[in-house]
């Protein structure tokens, strides 16, 4: 009897959900093909090389379709970032108005910025999932269908850069908000102490990876090192430069510039920060104290004698850096046994001379 009653429960069961499905096919109909016509457009319209830009995606559809698992086809190839860039996909935008009843229009851009001048013809094809929701009194059901609609052949033009007064020491950088700013650290020091200059840029656009600023007029009492790049960011790049100011006629620094092409002008300006000034608390280089200090070898854990760096008659090796900064780059490494000589301190680093080289430690 309970075996009677399980089967009887499946039957019905298998028998309610048949007429269901023939309920909902004879109520809402069968799944009907959804048409999706569409354009590309690139915005702004009118773009040059460098500049930021986006592809703008319009397909119209019926209000009641949604739109899924796109694939756009037939963009511009990026050649492995040599020629275009892109952002990581199509983003959605609010939802446009059509000119015909019943239906709108779905919005998605994706960024891209060319590195070089193009022009062409491109067909792009759209393939997808179309999802259709549709509700009768208490009932409602989705369908889904693929789809593949080509759009207009679309044309496409990225000028060059105007050669009309492009200065001869362009950068390379475009786009807009360009600043730049120069410290140097210490700033009272004696002659020949390591004086590190830092030049950082904020900007919105594009520099390209082999950007520098123009380092002008600085003054010929100084010894200076090759700029290194410190850290590079989206829409920021910090440079340093190490140097040592000879004579107290070494006060001030270099004049350090950016030239680049203002998208939003339309032309090539310049950005600057102005020199910055050193105070020489002496005429004289810093007074040498603990001449002629053997680096010795101890034990691992021992604290340096005299407040010396580590290894300086402490615990072993010690590394010499260009400037007063665990990131400076090492310039040596001392071994136990060297002597060395100190000629300056600043912020708990001593600069010291050996005959493996000259640097800053602590």
């Amino acid at each position: 009897m309970k075996r009677s009653s399980a089967v009887f429960a499946v039957a019905m069961a298998l028998a309610t959900s048949v007429y269901a499905q023939i309920f909902n096919f004879r109520r809402f109909g069968p799944a009907r093909d959804v048409d999706v016509s569409g354009v590309l457009r690139l915005v702004p319209a009118d773009v040059v090389v460098g500049e930021q830009c986006s592809f703008v995606l319009e397909l119209e559809v019926e209000k009641d379709v949604g739109l899924e698992d796109l694939n756009v086809s037939g963009l511009p190839d990026a050649e492995g970032g040599e020629r275009v860039e892109y952002g990581p996909n199509f983003e959605n935008l609010p939802d446009g108005k059509s000119s015909k009843p019943g239906r709108v229009v779905k919005r998605m851009e994706l960024q891209a910025r060319f590195l070089s001048s193009c022009t062409q013809d491109i067909a792009v094809v759209v393939q997808g999932m179309a999802a259709v929701r549709r509700q009768q009194g208490g009932m409602s059901m989705t369908s889904s269908s693929s789809f593949r609609t080509r759009l207009p052949t679309f044309h496409l033009q990225v000028d060059p850069l105007p050669d009309i007064g492009r200065p001869s020491d362009f950068s390379g950088a475009i786009g807009s908000g360009f600043k730049i700013a120069q410290t140097l650290s210490p700033d009272h020091v004696h002659p020949g102490d390591l004086v590190t200059a830092t030049y950082t840029l904020s900007y919105d656009g594009y520099c390209p990876t082999n950007f520098w600023p123009a380092i002008e007029r600085l003054p010929d009492d100084f010894k200076a090192y090759e700029p290194k790049v410190d850290s590079r960011t989206p829409g920021k790049i910090v440079w340093t430069q190490v140097l040592v100011p000879q004579t107290p006629d070494a006060d001030r620094s270099a004049n350090i510039s950016v030239c680049y092409y203002n998208v939003r002008t339309k032309r090539y300006e310049r950005t600057q920060a102005v020199p910055q000034r050193l105070v020489f608390v002496s005429d004289e280089a810093a007074s040498t104290k603990n001449t002629a200090i053997v680096v010795t070898e101890t034990k691992p854990g021992n604290a340096g004698q005299n407040g010396l760096p580590a290894g300086v008659n402490g615990t072993g090796p010690i590394v010499l850096r260009i400037a007063p900064s665990d990131s400076s780059p090492a310039v040596t490494t001392v071994p136990p046994g060297t002597p060395v000589v100190e000629r300056a301190r600043v912020n708990g680093w001593r600069r010291l001379e050996s005959p493996n080289g000259i640097g800053w430690a602590r």
